[in-house]
């Protein structure tokens, strides 16, 4: 592939994102922040109340260890983005879910 005049090369493209990390460092810039919702620990119980009578059970069907679940589940952890991705589409379409692991 060849570069364009529109493309800008690697080099200067890392140049431009070493001077907006010094900038944002002296106070000189403000970056944009993208808050994720850290899924709630009740959030967290009321999906596996819905599938699972337990924690094991919920393992059994869905790979996530009981131990990992009962963390996120009195708040001592909070899931990290591809468990909180897991989560919402087990809330959404466990069976789904229960289908593409068994298979």
């Amino acid at each position: 592939m060849t570069e364009t005049a529109k493309e800008p090369r690697f080099g200067e493209a890392l140049l431009e994102g070493l001077a907006e990390a010094l900038a944002w460092k002296q106070g000189a810039a403000a970056l944009e922040v993208v808050n994720i919702d850290p899924m709630p620990p009740a959030r967290i119980r009321d999906i596996r109340k819905r599938v699972a009578k337990s924690a094991r059970a919920f393992e059994r069907m869905f790979g996530i260890p009981a131990a990992t679940l009962n963390n996120w589940e009195q708040g001592r952890r909070v899931p990290d983005p591809a468990a909180r991705a897991l989560l919402l589409v087990i809330e959404r379409e466990p069976e789904a879910v229960r289908r593409a692991l068994a298979g």
